[in-house]
């Protein structure tokens, strides 16, 4: 388990976001801390861009609710030291997958709704 902040939730009516970005800490703010789902965190020796260190990349496996950047801040400041994002790639969502996404010069409602009956079949096999 891992706990973070989340800045997504609203109290009193204001996003807690926009607060944040005016430099409001989760303290301030009276937001609590709440437990994330990391399945899987792999690291992988080189970032997408094929770069090794002190690049790299990670692979995670998480439950809903997970902010990646964070998880990253989060692990640097474990290691007594910095980590930054230069990229994110969502692979999958739900019963979705990158790989089965339909390329944008395709995005049609006929397609789109082609696509979505196509996994929801495969997820009833």
């Amino acid at each position: 388990h891992w706990t973070k902040t989340r800045f997504s939730l609203k109290k009193d009516g204001k996003k807690m976001y926009e607060e944040a970005r005016k430099g409001k800490t989760a303290e301030e703010l009276g937001i609590k801390a709440r437990q994330v789902e990391v399945y899987k965190l792999n690291l992988l020796p080189e970032d997408e861009e094929g770069q090794g260190l002190p690049c790299f990349g990670i692979g995670v496996e998480c439950g809903g609710g997970t902010y990646i950047r964070s998880l990253v801040r989060d692990i640097g400041q474990k290691l007594d030291s910095a980590a930054t994002m230069t990229s994110l790639v969502r692979t999958k969502q739900a019963q979705f997958t990158l790989d089965g996404a339909l390329p944008r010069d395709e995005w049609t409602a006929d397609n789109i709704f082609a696509a979505i009956d196509a996994v929801n079949l495969e997820r009833e096999e």
